[in-house]
């Protein structure tokens, strides 16, 4: 059988662009556009700038790694830190058919080995996403991810941080009704200092919202919510700040280096970012308790 790589002779280079770091991906077969990427990847064009590089290289066999630290259905991840990699399967227990390694050259190039006739695992475009390991391409960068709902009112970015079901997709529901609120995704969001502002980023995942924007806001708030009889609201910071965000932070929590890296940004963000602690009914107060708050915030910015 005619492997699908054999196929072209010139590989197609797709430039993914998240959390305003730009990834050019190389590879030697063409991609399938997918709902959730859209606004993220596009054509890559000669004159564009970079800041890491996916390469897909077909080979014969994939390099062999026992140092195994943490199994999921249908991947394997081995070793920590610059040396971590992750293998690939089609199924629980199945064997890999791509491994991917994260090394740090002159420049930054994850490197993804593959077995030819397995492109079909691979081409569309969500799936570069998931090869390249996403909480740790953005963590390099400066970048964390929270299971969270981001809105953006006033041209300022409010992240809703909970597990699944506790109604951080209701609350960026309830500010779009009554306070004309854009929700730029409904399950996750990355956020990053940039020119020593903390913004956030809308990602190329949504939950069932089906809210995939590429888009940003500088943040004014995370909001760790609780679900309640009542409404109540009260600012938090230090070890309760950590306690409430930590969880719902998208972090390898088998590798220590990652798990250091990502705990030191994740107390640098709450000691810079008002973070606050609001516990809720799915109604238009909650709304209202939280936007006295953050409008609060920016008048002390406006006059600071």
């Amino acid at each position: 059988m005619l492997c699908m790589t054999a196929l072209y002779k010139v590989n197609m280079k797709y430039c993914l662009t998240i959390a305003e770091i730009t990834i050019l991906a190389d590879i030697p077969y063409p991609l399938h556009p997918s709902k959730s990427t859209v606004s993220f990847i596009s054509p890559f064009m000669g004159s564009m700038i970079y800041d890491l590089k996916l390469d897909l290289v077909p080979v014969e066999e994939l390099t062999v790694r026992t140092d195994i630290c943490y199994k999921e259905a249908r991947r394997v991840y081995v070793g920590s830190g610059r040396d971590a990699g992750t293998y690939f399967s089609c199924y629980p227990d199945a064997p890999p058919y791509a491994f991917v390694l994260r090394e740090k050259t002159d420049s930054s190039v994850l490197r993804c080995e593959y077995l030819p006739g397995n492109e079909k695992y691979m081409d569309y475009a969500r799936n570069l996403i998931t090869l390249m390991d996403i909480e740790a391409t953005l963590l390099d960068f400066g970048s964390l991810i929270f299971h969270s709902s981001l809105v953006r009112w006033n041209n300022k970015g409010i992240l809703f941080v909970a597990s699944s079901g506790t109604g951080k997709s209701t609350q960026a529901s309830l500010w779009e009704k009554y306070a004309g609120a854009e929700v730029l995704n409904g399950d996750r969001a990355a956020i990053r200092k940039i020119d020593g502002i903390w913004k956030a980023y809308g990602l190329p995942y949504a939950g069932t919202s089906g809210i995939y924007r590429n888009e940003s806001a500088p943040v004014a708030a995370i909001v760790a919510l609780r679900q309640s009889e009542n409404n109540h609201i009260r600012r938090i910071n230090g070890a309760e700040a950590f306690r409430s965000l930590y969880p719902e932070t998208m972090i390898h929590r088998w590798d220590p280096t990652f798990e250091n890296k990502a705990s030191d940004l994740l107390l640098t963000a709450i000691n810079e970012i008002p973070v606050f602690l609001l516990e809720c009914r799915p109604d238009c107060e909650a709304v209202k308790i939280l936007k006295t708050e953050v409008c609060s915030l920016m008048e002390e910015s406006v006059i600071s």
